[in-house]
């Protein structure tokens, strides 16, 4: 292009290279001159930016997740139309997408899969919200950081809820999405809302958890059949290592009809942050239900979720959540039955899928009533019980005296180190019972708190609990961008175990390219923790782009991971038509670093020179200056009078002096010739040759 700068969109994202190709765009690593910081920019495929059902899908992604503003989802700032297609400016997140790890590392452990699942529920929650439904949830785009932080990216076939559809592009019967993620609702083309996202994320845990999604076929038709038609294998069926909470979770999501699934994405996250936090009683269990207002829907945190163990299957989470919030009361939900069913209606029972019930006791009442009767009867047991154990305590064997009780002032022991404060209830004959709980404010080993308080007089021998701080749970820095022996410094010196490996990478020699856990992972000292070194940017040859349009050099260039100047070269060619590409610096076939900076010099076109006047120059003067500036010469005698001054002398020229002219041009001058009979005539001035012009004039004189 001549605008000079060609890999910059709307004056201020400069594309430095290519990062990703998806199903209707291209996705470039970018920075934004003007904010200083790093962008992904997404630009439409040309051959779709002329069809209007592609371009509208494209602007509603850009309008949609602009307006949301969460953690977990991928920013949008900005985006417009430019060189005959369109682009969207995003957050550009540095990692790699869960597709990667998986396939690079196979199975999630369950822990992180969960807590990944958790926050993508989270974004779900205030796309849902916002009326929007994803349509697209995969492992394709959730994409995690370095740092370890969980993102959802492509809103692109997002759709608005409530009636806000646009004509032709979500009508009634049109399939979006990948088959392998498709809700059975989806698949068949039905209306969809934010449970067949959730379906959706289902497939994308299963997948996590198990290695493999749970239907797989040769094409995307028998995928979405499978979709609709089969029951999946449970994890557990399938041989994976889960807890019965967490198997029961994925497989609820996994309900091929909506009211079976969660009824939002938050009570999904509920139940999730339970699982993670270890709690023991997931409510709804056999006999409860969802939320009250959602009839008909199955239970939202059970449907199988069972009683998961006192933690996950992987010993340390991924990270600390906040606790979860108080369960709900159980609201007992009804399952219609089939048509003549004499059991009644199916409730929930263990493993979390209906089943029906037994025949329902006729005499429910007449329990409650014995059960009401045991139970006075035990409280008057217990009484009894309590007054002959007063009786005997204050009873000196029948003289009337009583045994007095040495009773303690408990000190304050908070604030000192927990031997200390053990040694001084220790020596008042108290009992200590030590509670560890971590804090980050509250240096480890020092008494936060202490139950019964200072100041409350107990008896000797009575159990004083100390609540002792832990201190931060050891968790992995960030060591990305040291150099590797900074990096086995800091790493060995907690403690950990350190594997190292290397890579080709943009990054100087040495430097740390990734780590693995990622940096804020809690992490106990013997832990293991694997470090990718740089080995240098790769040495690659630049492309040969002799006589290539600009564009295709540029692309070229980028494929090849090379980055291209802002501003090209232009200079004129005498074998290069304008335009086009005269070589590049460095030169073609060069072996040069990758991702090394690359400048691309455009013709301008073959070359001219300004015309230089000669006129009143002799003629040998006016010729060697016209052949310096590689300009041909024709000379044309013209007759004058002997003794006239422009004898030997140019009189004119062609072309006029000053004018841009192509190298090589034939430049005329006329040269003044002495003559006893000179003709003084117009038709003395033809450029065609030397001679012609001197016989017309004599024939002339001649009659």
């Amino acid at each position: 292009m001549s605008d000079g700068r060609p890999t910059v969109f709307n004056g201020r994202y400069e594309l430095l290279r290519h990062i990703a190709r998806g199903g209707m765009a291209d996705v470039y690593l970018a920075r934004d001159e003007l904010l200083n910081r790093e962008v992904a920019l997404k630009v439409l495929f040309p051959e779709f930016a002329n069809d209007p059902n592609f371009v509208e899908r494209f602007r509603r992604e850009a309008q949609a997740a602009a307006n949301l503003n969460h953690p977990n989802i991928v920013g949008i700032y900005d985006w417009g139309q430019e060189r005959g297609t369109y682009y969207i400016v995003m957050e550009h997140v540095a990692g790699r997408t869960m597709a990667d790890v998986v396939r690079s590392s196979g199975p999630v452990p369950a822990q992180r899969a969960a807590q990944i699942a958790s926050d993508v529920a989270a974004a779900l929650s205030t796309a849902h919200q916002a009326g929007l439904v994803h349509r697209d949830v995969k492992l394709g785009n959730i994409l995690i950081s370095d740092s370890g932080d969980v993102k959802v990216a492509d809103f692109g076939i997002a759709t608005a809820l409530a009636g806000r559809t646009d004509a032709g592009l979500t009508q009634h019967g049109s399939v979006m999405g990948t088959a392998t993620y498709f809700s059975p609702e989806q698949a068949q083309g039905k209306s969809v809302d934010g449970r067949s996202d959730l379906y959706s994320l289902g497939v994308v845990l299963y997948e996590m958890l198990a290695g493999e999604p749970p239907f797989t076929a040769e094409t995307p038709i028998a995928v979405a059949y499978k979709h609709v038609q089969e029951k999946p294998r449970t994890l557990v069926e399938r041989g994976v290592p889960v807890s019965s909470a967490l198997n029961a979770i994925t497989m609820k999501l996994l309900a091929k009809n909506p009211l079976n699934r969660y009824p939002t994405a938050e009570d999904l996250r509920s139940d999730l942050r339970r699982y993670l936090s270890g709690t023991t009683d997931i409510p709804g269990r056999a006999g409860t239900g969802s939320r009250a207002g959602a009839p008909g829907a199955a239970s939202g945190p059970s449907a199988g979720a069972g009683r998961p163990p006192a933690s996950g299957p992987s010993a340390q989470p991924a990270s600390r959540l906040p606790a979860a919030p108080p369960a709900r009361a159980p609201v007992p939900v009804r399952q219609a039955s089939a048509p003549g069913d004499p059991r009644g209606p199916a409730m929930y029972g263990p493993g979390g899928y209906y089943e029906a019930p037994d025949a329902r006791r006729k005499d429910d009442w007449r329990r409650t009533g014995g059960l009401l009767i045991g139970l006075c009867v035990l409280v008057l047991i217990l009484g009894y019980l309590i007054v002959a154990f007063v009786d005997q305590v204050g009873d000196d064997g029948g003289d009337g005296a009583t045994v007095p009780v040495e009773l303690v002032a408990l000190p304050s022991v908070t604030g000192l180190s927990v031997s200390d404060a053990e040694r001084e209830l220790l020596g008042l004959n108290l009992q200590v019972t030590i509670v560890e709980r971590t804090n980050e404010t509250v240096p480890r080993g020092e008494v936060v708190q202490q139950s019964p308080v200072a100041g409350q007089k107990v008896e000797s021998r009575s159990e004083v609990t100390l609540f002792v701080s832990a201190g931060v749970p050891d968790q992995v820095p960030n060591v990305i961008g040291s150099d590797q022996n900074s990096a086995l410094d800091t790493l060995e010196s907690l403690g950990y175990t350190v594997t190292v490996d290397f890579v080709s990478d943009v990054r100087e020699f040495g430097e740390v390219v990734t780590q693995l856990p990622a940096p804020g992972t809690e992490l106990p000292a013997g832990g293991s923790v694997v470090i990718t070194i740089s080995t240098g940017p790769e040495k690659v040859p630049v492309p040969e782009l002799e006589s290539a349009t600009l564009n295709t050099a540029f692309e070229a260039l980028l494929s090849a991971q090379f980055r291209v100047t802002p501003e090209n070269t232009e200079e004129a060619s005498e074998t290069i038509e304008e335009g086009l590409v005269i070589r590049t610096e460095p030169q073609s076939g060069s072996l040069v670093d990758k991702g090394s900076w690359v400048t691309i010099v455009i013709s301008t076109g073959f070359p001219t020179v300004q015309v230089p006047g000669v006129v009143d120059l002799f003629a040998d003067s006016a010729e060697q200056t016209l052949r310096q500036v590689r300009l041909e010469v024709e000379i044309v005698l013209v007759p004058v009078a002997i003794g006239d001054a422009s004898v030997g002398r140019v009189i004119t020229q062609d072309p006029a002096p000053f004018e841009e002219v192509l190298l090589d041009t034939v430049v005329v001058i006329e040269v003044g010739e002495a003559s006893d009979d000179p003709i003084s005539t117009t038709t003395t001035t033809t450029t065609s040759t030397t001679v012609a012009p001197i016989q017309t004039t004599a024939s002339s004189a001649d009659g």
